[in-house]
This record gives structure tokens, C-alpha cells and sequence, in this order.
């Protein structure tokens, strides 16, 4: 395959995004995200299964400012000899950060709106209370949560908008404190394009530097917002339930793995190669 360096009329790269941010695999059917992927492409699976999910980053230093992101990962393809993951949706909160996404990258970036709750629950029993009093039990340590919902902002042409509720479970602070979180060097390589915003397929490498640790899976609802009129156009209102098939099918009815948390991250990403096949 040919692979040439795709340019742009934004900031010189390599791009420097600084933060923290969630990436939660889940175990997803092949047949339900395979609309979402260029039929061309071989999806990389097991007794009809792939690996999804997502990646939710807070950025608080970017060449877009401080911005918040959610990329949805429909499945691992292989357009060649190499395996990738196949991005099917990104949501960020900045208009910058959308046209980048778009323009340079192929992606399918809107822009949606990102409200972040902390709650602390206290897991205590009545009968652990009961036995704590007596100087018989114990204590457990409370429970923290990271309650994020995601509306996206309707654009022209919509014709629905749509919730999302990500609830992280934190690590106990407390916990922390005897646990050791090193600081870890990967790679992470996605394809991306074949849209209307650059038809052509990309490739792109994050090169991230982080802390890292094992946090519990997130629990995901998805909901539609109720509609103000009817659609002017069929083929719009089949993509937004196209859409929603995707949320509920790749995040909230797949099976999550595996979920970990980077802090202190630093993710480098270069100008994307286009792929063309010789």
C-alpha cells in the first residue's frame, strides 16, 4: 500500500493533548456494528464476536484549549495485513476540535454537550452498622463515582438528539494510596475517513504516555431525547436509529472487559498517512 502525509490548513503537528481519560473494551457482536464499518473491511473476530467500546478524555491542555471528548470504537478491522480499530463516532465539546477531527482526521466528529457529576456512596449495611456498633464488624471504604451525560447538539439536518449516561467507577482514594500506578509508553493505531468530510482512508498513531490503572467497568444508558417535529426526510431519520442501534449495541447491550484509567496523560498525535492501495 502507498501512504502519503495528509496536510492542513490548522497548527503545525505533532498535536499534544494533556489530560486524563477512560478507555472501557467490550466484547460486541459482529453483526450489530457491521453496518457501521466499510463493508470492504475484514472485521477481526471470534465466534462472532469483536472488541469495542470507548475512549472518554478530558484535555485540559490541547492547540483547542481545554476540551472533553468520547470516541466510540465499533471494532478491530483489517483492511491488510494489520489490525485496527474502526472509530464509528466522536463526540467533543469544542467546534476546533470537531473541524480538526473532520478535516485532517475523516472523522465522524459532532459536537455535544459534556455535564460531570462526583457522587460518593456508602456501601455500609444495616448489618454491618449493627456489628460495627458492637465493636464485631468492619467498615467498608465508600464507593466513588463519575457521572458524565452527553447530549449531542443538534446540527442542520438533524432530526434527533440523543442521551448518553457514562457512570465511572473511581478507585478508592484510599486504596490508592498502597497501590502503585506506573507511568507506562503505547502506541494506539486507528484508520479513519471514507466520509464526507474526507473521503479518502487515513491512518493515524497515538503515541501516549500515562499513569495507569484497573478501574471498574462503567455502567452506560442511552436514551433518545423526545422530538419537537416530525422529520422532513426518511433518510435522516434512518441514520439517527442507525445511530442509536450503534449506542445501545456496541456500549450498553455489549459485555464489558476491561476498563483503566490514564492520569498525567500526555498523547502525541502526527499528521495521518493516507492509505492507497498500489
Amino acid at each position: 500500500m502507498e501512504v502519503v502525509m495528509v496536510t492542513s490548513g490548522f497548527e503545525k503537528p505533532p498535536w499534544i493533548f494533556k489530560g486524563s481519560a477512560v478507555y472501557q473494551i467490550h466484547s460486541v457482536r459482529v453483526d450489530s456494528v457491521r453496518p457501521f464499518i466499510p463493508k470492504e473491511f475484514k472485521v477481526v473476530q471470534n465466534f462472532g464476536y469483536t472488541m469495542g467500546g470507548f475512549f472518554l478524555a478530558n484535555y485540559e491542555e490541547s492547540p483547542f484549549g481545554a476540551f472533553d471528548e468520547l470516541v466510540i470504537i465499533a471494532a478491530i478491522v483489517k483492511p491488510d495485513r494489520s489490525s485496527r480499530a474502526w472509530a464509528a463516532k466522536v463526540l467533543v465539546n469544542s467546534d476546533e476540535a470537531r473541524d480538526h477531527g473532520r478535516k485532517v482526521f475523516g472523522l465522524p466528529s459532532q459536537v455535544a454537550n459534556f455535564i460531570k457529576k462526583s457522587k460518593v456512596i456508602s456501601p455500609q449495611s444495616k448489618a454491618e452498622g449493627f456489628l460495627n456498633i458492637n465493636g464485631l464488624g468492619f467498615s467498608k471504604l465508600p464507593k466513588n463515582y463519575k457521572d458524565t451525560q452527553i447530549r449531542e447538539i443538534k446540527e442542520e439536518g438533524a432530526t434527533n438528539s440523543w442521551n448518553l449516561n457514562i457512570k465511572t467507577k473511581a478507585p478508592n482514594l484510599e486504596l490508592n494510596r498502597f497501590s502503585i500506578n506506573p507511568r507506562i509508553k503505547l502506541s494506539l493505531t486507528s484508520l479513519s475517513g471514507l466520509t464526507e468530510y474526507n473521503p479518502h482512508l487515513l491512518e493515524y498513531t497515538c503515541q501516549i504516555e500515562t499513569r495507569v490503572r484497573v478501574i471498574g467497568t462503567s455502567k452506560i444508558s442511552e436514551q433518545f431525547a423526545p422530538r419537537n417535529e416530525e422529520c422532513e426526510f426518511s433518510e435522516h431519520q434512518n441514520s439517527s436509529a442507525d445511530m442509536k442501534n450503534l449506542m445501545i449495541e456496541t456500549l450498553e447491550n455489549s459485555k464489558p472487559l476491561i476498563a483503566v484509567e490514564f492520569n498525567s496523560m500526555k498523547m502525541t498525535v502526527d499528521s495521518p498517512t493516507l492509505v492507497s492501495k498500489c
